[in-house]
């Protein structure tokens, strides 16, 4: 376990606490689609791995090491760990899912906009659309000429939609069987916001997360 932690510490370099890419997840020791976030709370609670990065951080005040919150930057909330839960799975943990994009800022979310259009009839022909929709957000849609003229004006797209997000409830209808729609994100689950998400990682998250139409 010693060695384990100490190699650990050994390969994370300094990064802020951001998202990281799979490539740098990779080199810092981390495996994005199987590692669960679960995994990064054992780490935060390891007493020797405190101690190793305290003493490294003590020696190279200029190049300190967190591994725990790198850990959080690469793992995947829908994945778990079958040490702590054996026999337990998140399959079909939720009733149903919406994906809510903007039109004026999808170009922006290159691997959301590929899931759309690539993956969805997918994902639709298990979960069916009872399950999981993907809609337009009906808020700030501004026309093309709009747009552009903004664009021209160096004004930018910001603020006019924020990043895709996925709105998870664990009924599957509201009251009276009517659909769930993005005025009902108060009453749901959880909301991810998928900035920075790869299109395989949400395929696989729906795929992991709803049960089958």
């Amino acid at each position: 376990m010693n060695v384990l932690l100490l190699s650990l510490a050994t390969i994370v370099g300094s990064t802020e606490a951001t998202s990281f890419t799979e490539e740098a997840c990779l080199e810092r020791g981390f495996d994005p689609p199987n590692l669960s976030c679960e995994t990064c709370r054992l780490l935060e609670e390891s007493a020797t791995l405190q101690s190793l990065q305290s003493k490294h951080n003590s020696h190279n005040q200029y190049d300190p090491i967190d591994i725990v919150a790198e850990c959080h930057s690469c793992c995947q909330s829908h994945k778990f760990n079958p040490t702590l839960h054996p026999g337990s799975s998140l399959r079909g943990k939720y009733r149903f899912a919406l994906l809510i994009y903007n039109k004026n800022t999808i170009d922006q979310y290159g691997e959301i906009k590929d899931f759309i259009e690539r993956d969805l009839d997918d994902v639709l022909s298990f979960k069916g659309d009872k399950r999981f929709q993907a809609t337009a957000s009906e808020k700030s849609t501004l026309d093309a000429d709009t747009m552009r003229m903004l664009m021209m004006m160096g004004g930018g797209l910001q603020g006019l939609g924020g990043p895709p997000k996925l709105i998870l409830f664990d009924n599957q209808t509201k009251g009276k069987g009517e659909a769930w729609s993005e005025e009902d994100e108060s009453e749901a689950v959880e909301v991810i916001k998928l900035k920075g998400w790869k299109r395989e990682d949400l395929k696989d998250m729906l795929l992991t997360l709803l049960p089958n139409a």
